[in-house]
């Protein structure tokens, strides 16, 4: 009975709520640590252009390629066409990233690595201010993400690029966070701002990429979804996180070796640990919500004196029942039925007596039919049952049935008897339609005398059977 969730966003170019939040914070994040990366190099403040004292700092050009790459996002995100700035932007990144593979694979200088000076590159043998190869790599495959979420085109190859840049992102976080020497020459050396921003600026575009694979299950509505969402983001960064600490820890307290090999296998432990505790919090918060959610069902479509479903749940289950009539062709009966006489009882014995009548109803109701019917307080002292996969000679045995009960109970004050209307759906009907037909069988059975069931025509259903 739940309504269905609104899917995704199905094109780039029109983002609209959290996704488009998520895009913007993720531009912003990349402007502004990219700012102060290049403020830091105008100002020569080393401290700017890395986040730990000894690891690989931004070199301004990678500042810049990730200020154009943050400007496409915004630009997408904003517009409801695709923009040729966007098209333009994303260009310029993956030829950043293209032009620094060439200059490393056939060793020319195409002047773009020397906007400032870096001592660090010559120490590694690369010329001051050039990206690394890793960064260049990614740069490229960033612009073309970017390109291809702009332009709206080949969704499978966006979303391949984004896992591998999110997992290129990971894996050069951790290695600049603990800076894995060997020799003298640092293995991929990458800044961790790049890192960082690196998995920013892929999770940005992606939440703008029309939702494929996994990410189905990123917009789905269900238990599996949170614990992804929940999941995926320490997943992807306590790694390069417990790299960053120990590194900073080895920096700072001149930790030794053997030592960094022990807070490795102790803080793995403890994340490992963490993760499981969190996940079984999860799913038994997961669990109590998904309890409470049911009770606030049954509070919505039960009605509360006869404990029936009230007429929202009966509107619904007839809608849901005809939709299946027609693409099926799985029948069903419904019974109308009405107490005989119901004002008069009221006015005789008092509208708590009424009450009490209403509630042994739906008692008898419930006794009477089968697990997969639905019975239902229709309004005052009408009442329905829906009776799946049965024909009219199946609902007049039920109706028999409920006359029977009526008959036996015991009631305060004195008998209570019931009038009762069936009607088979068809193929063409409504619920309009269909509740008119069992309506005019209920008059006709109040007309021929009440306490008696009819379908079309005054029918006892007791002489019938």
């Amino acid at each position: 009975m739940n309504s269905p969730l609104s899917a995704g966003p199905t094109a780039a170019s029109s983002p609209r709520g959290g996704v488009a939040k998520i895009a913007q914070i993720a531009a912003w994040v990349m402007l502004v640590v990219s700012a102060l990366v290049l403020l830091g190099w105008w100002l020569d403040v080393p401290a700017l252009t890395r986040v730990l004292t000894g690891s690989t700092r931004m070199k301004a050009i990678t500042a810049i390629a990730f200020i154009a790459n943050a400007m496409a996002l915004l630009g997408c995100v904003r517009r409801e066409r695709i923009g040729i700035a966007c098209v333009l932007l994303n260009l310029l990144v993956l030829v950043f990233g293209a032009a620094s593979l060439l200059e490393y694979t056939t060793n020319v200088d195409l002047g773009i690595d020397h906007l400032f000076a870096d001592p660090e590159a010559f120490a590694q043998g690369n010329p001051p201010g050039r990206m690394s190869q890793m960064t260049a790599i990614a740069f490229l495959l960033l612009g073309t993400q970017g390109l291809l979420v702009s332009l709206q085109r080949a969704p499978r190859l966006a979303h391949l690029l984004a896992g591998l840049l999110l997992s290129l992102g990971a894996f050069t976080l951790t290695m600049a966070g603990y800076s894995y020497r060997m020799g003298v020459v640092q293995v991929l050396p990458v800044s961790a701002p790049t890192a960082l921003l690196l998995i920013v600026a892929t999770l940005g575009w992606l939440v703008l990429q029309r939702p494929m694979g996994i990410m189905r299950v990123a917009y789905a509505d269900s238990p599996g979804t949170v614990l992804l969402r929940w999941a995926a983001i320490p997943a992807l960064l306590i790694p390069p996180l417990l790299a960053i600490a120990i590194r900073a820890a080895e920096h700072l307290l001149g930790w030794s070796h053997a030592e960094v090999v022990a807070a490795v296998g102790y803080l793995s432990g403890v994340g490992a640990c963490s993760m499981v505790i969190g996940m079984a919090w999860l799913l038994h918060h997961l669990d109590h919500q998904r309890q409470k959610s049911e009770r606030f069902q049954d509070a919505a479509y039960t009605d509360t004196l006869t404990r029936l479903v009230n007429r929202r749940g009966f509107d619904e289950a007839i809608d849901r029942l005809l939709r299946g009539h027609r693409e099926s062709d799985h029948g069903f009966t419904m019974l109308m039925l009405d107490l005989d006489h119901f004002k008069r009882f009221n006015d005789d014995f008092g509208h708590l007596a009424g009450d009490r009548a209403l509630q042994i109803t739906g008692e008898l109701l419930r006794a009477a039919v089968r697990p997969q019917d639905i019975a239902a307080r229709f309004g005052g002292e009408e009442f329905a049952v829906i009776l799946p996969g049965t024909d009219m000679l199946g609902a007049r045995r039920t109706a028999q049935r409920l006359l029977d009960a009526f008959h036996a109970r015991e009631w305060p004050n004195r008998p209570v008897t019931v009038s009762i209307g069936i009607a088979n759906s068809h193929p063409g009907d409504t619920s309009a339609t269909l509740i008119a037909r069992a309506d005019s069988a209920l008059y006709a059975a109040k007309s021929g005398g009440r306490d008696r069931a009819c379908e079309n025509q005054v029918i006892t259903v007791s002489s019938v059977l």
